[in-house]
């Protein structure tokens, strides 16, 4: 009786130690290990196919986190810094490009969405003009964009590429309100956050 009670015992030990082991391997299985899904510095917008930098210029990416300070750059120097960028092909890709004002608008989050009212933005001759909701809908938090795509954003403005420059004005994305920053001089300093089109 004994010996039976010792193999049964043993054979429960074994059978806990299997299963153990086994949910251990699922759990692995089903939930990546941060390492892995943080480590990129660029994240993919899966709608448009825009291949984004997590972190602004200056930042950097650093353990799933952006490190340091977002640059503050006059829009001359924000567009040397990106081309700067294609030169030593960073991140692998060479095509880095400031953002459209509709490409950029399009990051805000607002925690009860954005208001039905838009503003409407000329762009230079050749382009026609485009139409952007304005604001958030009532308070929300900040900064106003998805902070697990894009950690460590500093609640300020961002630059876009687009403007007028015949009437020397600018546009840009406020992430401490959403609200588009219009008639931007070009001399302003603002943050930049690198974009580029989807691979080919």
């Amino acid at each position: 009786m004994k010996k039976s009670n010792a193999a049964r015992k043993g054979l429960w030990m074994a059978a806990t130690l299997a299963a153990m082991s086994l949910l251990a391997a699922c759990d692995r299985a089903a939930s990546p290990t941060p390492a892995k899904a943080a480590a990129s510095a660029v994240v993919t917008d899966p709608a448009t196919g825009l291949r984004w930098l997590r972190c602004a210029l200056g930042q950097t990416w650093q353990d799933g986190r952006c490190a340091g300070e977002a640059e503050a750059l006059g829009l001359m120097d924000a567009q040397a810094r990106v081309e700067a960028l294609n030169a030593q092909s960073h991140e692998g890709i060479a095509q880095w490009r400031l953002p459209s004002i509709v490409e950029l608008a399009a990051l805000r989050r607002c925690d009860h969405g954005l208001v039905d009212e838009q503003f409407t933005l000329e762009l230079s001759p050749e382009q026609a003009p485009v139409t952007v909701p304005r604001w958030c809908a009532g308070e929300t938090t900040t900064p106003t964009i998805d902070t697990a795509r894009f950690p460590g954003t500093p609640p300020r403005k961002f630059w876009s590429g687009s403007g007028s420059e015949a009437a020397q004005h600018f546009y840009a994305v406020d992430f401490s309100n959403a609200w588009i920053g219009l008639n931007e001089a070009a001399e302003a300093t603002h943050a930049v956050r690198p974009v580029a089109d989807g691979a080919r």
